[in-house]
């Protein structure tokens, strides 16, 4: 098993521990390379050679256990990355039996959102025809030469500000819709590959 690159004072605390896990009583050999090349077996293993990994091996030179080198951290970032696809690629398999079901995904989840947008859109008409006759009644009230009153100038901008922010989560919403899209593509895409590949 490949691991994160070691701090330093934790190495020998986990030499401690390999030697807790083949017991007490029991004594353990290494078997690492040295700065020449050189195989070395020894029942210690100096801290400067554990980055590059070793062998733990009982007094009959049975390994027991490899530990693999550390990873440089560009390498320990591409583990995870790697790690993050498999585990990606193991819950898309497991959601989806064929791309039929991805697209019956994706059509039930465009569904949803294309009816919140009709909804806001419905709703968005209304206000529209209310600001019109909210602002008819005014001009009218001003061509008969009075004043309008400010509650109705309060309740033209208060239905504008409501039609400002349901056009905002309009614009959320179809944005959403695009992404749905996106990543559905990108599941086919993905799926198709996991297939081939097997």
């Amino acid at each position: 098993m490949r691991v994160a690159p070691l701090v330093p004072l934790l190495v020998s605390t986990l030499l401690m521990l390999a030697v807790e896990a083949y017991g007490n009583n029991s004594r353990v050999l290494y078997r690492y390379t040295d700065h020449q090349g050189v195989l070395v077996i020894n029942d210690v293993i100096p801290p400067e050679f554990v980055p590059n990994g070793y062998e733990i091996l009982t007094l009959t030179g049975r390994v027991v256990e490899v530990i693999a080198p550390q990873l440089s951290p560009e390498e320990y970032q591409a583990q995870l990355k790697l790690e993050a696809q498999r585990e990606a690629d193991r819950k898309l398999l497991k959601r989806y039996n064929s791309i039929a079901d991805i697209e019956s995904a994706r059509s039930r989840k465009l569904a949803v959102v294309e009816q919140d947008m009709a909804i806001m859109r419905s709703n968005i008409s209304s206000l529209r025809r209310q600001i019109a006759q909210e602002e008819a009644s005014a001009a009218r009230t001003q061509r008969g030469g009075r004043e309008v009153a400010p509650e109705l100038l309060q309740r033209i901008a208060d239905l504008q500000k409501e039609m400002e922010v349901l056009e905002e989560r309009l614009s959320r919403r179809a944005a959403e819709a695009d992404t749905i899209g996106v990543d559905f593509d990108k599941a086919v895409a993905r799926y198709t590959e996991l297939n081939a590949e097997s």
